[in-house]
């Protein structure tokens, strides 16, 4: 985040004030990096807590921080010029015996201000209900927000249902069987039934909203629920309607247990893959990454040796203890800049107790089984400063210096914390490379 003690760049994404974002990188061979620990220049004391999403909050072209305490406290940590470069400035506490579940950043009523929406549920239920807090004036107000009128089952999905520009809530809800969308049209809500489906959706989801046919137009993948297993359905965008396809794929055979689906163009094709982490057992013990590509029902391991030195690994499927659900997942990232998506995930020692975060890199493939693919993931297994966080809950790519290389930043359990430690690692990537950002109002 901090160049040479100067915040620096500026979102990676679509700002609040109608700016856009690109950039160039011209990319040299290299190996894998070092990483440094600078969780206390960016933090100072301040590094706990469930860092839950990222956004320009106050329009100042650099990336906040969204951040979870004790439940049911949203905090924004807002991006600084000075040490620690990341303060917590803006706070909503919500009331009664709720939790939050997610927090989804976006403008849901078009007047360029970055609103947040949070999702809660009671201590004693699963039901999800949504919360919009609308941006005054670059503050929230507990006292100036919307509460969508129907009760979810699951996380709903955000997506542009009905290409207006403005986020749009898709989910299951309770009392209906089709899957429905709310517009925010003028902060009041107007439901409708989003699709012509009874199947029930999977819980927890893995939607996403995705071009899958190389249209320019993002269509709509669900994760169902049929005969007692986990499907996969892909509804095609057709001039602004989204028609179910033939593209019904079943998990892959014998997958005991699925985490969350992830895409990817892994191999360089142009083409969006469906990569799926997996569980062949109950325990985990055998632990599994799969991808499919678009046009086809073939599951190809691009993962399956998880032992190293004689200890074996394995996804965490279920984590006892958080406020919250982790299933397992994936977070992709070019690492090191050579092209290719690289990812992160959590793996436990299944010969004892502790869990850690690993740098998957994606390289070329030397098995027979992913030679269809023509690429493969590698564990790091020995990487400094990410093997020495004991414990780690979630991992994710984070441009920290807005350089266009990016970071690392880490979750982790401590027995001495009820909040999650905040860890935050520095990529120390050297190599022949460009990068360019040009911001246009």
């Amino acid at each position: 985040r901090a160049q040479n003690g100067n915040l620096e760049g500026e979102q990676l994404l679509r700002s609040q004030g109608g700016g856009f974002l690109f950039f160039l990188s011209s990319l040299g061979g290299c190996s894998v990096s070092a990483l440094q620990n600078v969780t206390a220049e960016l933090f100072g004391s301040e590094a706990f807590g469930t860092v839950a999403a990222f956004g320009d909050f106050n329009s100042d072209k650099q990336t906040d921080l969204f951040v979870i305490r004790g439940s049911k406290e949203l905090v924004i940590f807002l991006a600084d010029k000075k040490a620690p470069y990341f303060k917590p400035q803006i706070k909503i506490s919500l009331k009664g015996q709720v939790v939050i579940s997610s927090v989804v950043p976006g403008d849901y009523d078009g007047d360029s201000q970055m609103d947040v929406l949070l999702t809660t549920f009671q201590a004693n239920s699963d039901e999800t209900s949504v919360n919009i807090f609308w941006n005054q004036n670059q503050t929230l107000d507990g006292n100036r927000m919307t509460r969508l009128s129907k009760i979810f089952l699951d996380e709903p999905l955000i997506m542009d249902f009905n290409g207006d520009l403005i986020p749009d809530v898709f989910g299951a809800v309770t009392d209906i069987p089709e899957p429905q969308v709310v517009f925010l049209i003028g902060r009041d809500q107007s439901w409708h039934s989003a699709l012509e489906t009874h199947t029930p959706m999977n819980i927890p989801h893995s939607h996403a909203f995705i071009d899958l046919n190389k249209d320019f137009t993002a269509d709509l993948f669900l994760t169902t629920y049929s005969s007692g297993q986990i499907q996969f359905e892909t509804w095609l965008n057709k001039d602004g309607n989204f028609s179910k396809a033939n593209y019904i794929k079943k998990k892959p055979e014998g997958a005991q247990k699925t985490g969350q689906s992830v895409f990817a163009d892994f191999d360089g094709d142009g083409l969006q893959d469906h990569l799926l982490p997996v569980c062949m057992d109950q325990d985990c013990l055998k632990s599994i990454i799969y991808l499919v590509k678009p046009s086809s029902d073939e599951w190809v391991p691009v993962l399956s040796d998880f032992g190293y030195k004689g200890t074996l690994w394995g996804f965490v499927s279920s984590q006892p203890g958080l406020p919250l659900s982790i299933p397992i997942t994936l977070h992709m990232g070019d690492y090191n800049m050579d092209g290719y998506p690289d990812a992160l995930a959590i793996l436990k020692n299944m010969s004892g107790r502790n869990q850690q975060a690993f740098l998957l890199e994606n390289v070329p493939c030397n098995s027979a089984s992913c030679k269809s693919v023509g690429r493969m993931f590698k564990v790091f297994w020995e990487l400094s400063d990410l093997n020495q966080i004991k414990e780690a809950v979630v991992a994710t790519f984070f441009d920290i210096y807005e350089d266009g290389i990016l970071d690392i930043l880490v979750l982790s359990n401590s027995p001495e914390s009820p909040e999650l430690a905040i860890h935050a690692l520095k990529n120390n990537f050297e190599a022949d490379a460009y990068f360019v950002k040009v911001i246009g109002k």
